[in-house]
């Protein structure tokens, strides 16, 4: 499966878990399993671990392998958006940081769309004159946004899969 049909695959993956409890209470305990059934290639002796994304928090998962060529390309989006605003993330938005291992590779499960927490109202609707950042932010080129929160910055699928929620640089 490529790139492009991994991430769509993950996504209804994401959405399962948002509507079935008992689906979401499987992906977490066995990913593997989840991910074969949707079609998505693992590697062998990889662990994949999920990990639940709190509202108002962006996950950037770095890779085991050439990471310093993914932080300099993030390093990058950061310099760009910066040029254009000095507000780089929200009022209330969290940035958390990851790195997979030899052996384990991180997927986030993002927090359901369903409710928006008050900061992400605000940045919706624009409220109280905040800026868009690059995190919880909008109109960005490589938007993290609220409606789909990801951004792929580079790579292949086999280090990580991206769907709301987080960065993932792969």
């Amino acid at each position: 499966m490529d790139k492009g049909k991994s991430q769509v695959a993950y996504g209804e993956i994401v959405a399962k878990c948002w509507e079935d409890a008992a689906y979401k209470k499987e992906f977490i305990q066995d990913p593997e399993a989840k991910l074969t059934e949707a079609g998505i290639a693992v590697e062998e002796g990889v662990s994949y671990k999920v990990i639940e994304a709190p509202k108002l928090v962006q996950y950037i998962v770095l890779p085991y392998e050439n990471s310093k060529s993914a932080v300099q390309e993030f390093v990058k989006l950061l310099l760009s958006q910066s040029e254009k605003t000095e507000t780089l993330i929200l009022p209330d938005f969290e940035v958390r940081m990851i790195q997979d291992t030899a052996d384990t590779r991180h997927l986030i499960l993002p927090a359901s769309p369903k409710t928006l927490a008050a900061a992400e109202l605000a940045a919706v609707t624009g409220g109280a004159g905040q800026n868009p950042g690059l995190v919880g932010g909008r109109d960005n080129n490589y938007a993290v946004t609220q409606d789909v929160s990801s951004t792929v910055v580079q790579g292949t699928v086999q280090g990580g899969i991206v769907v709301g929620g987080a960065v993932v640089i792969i």
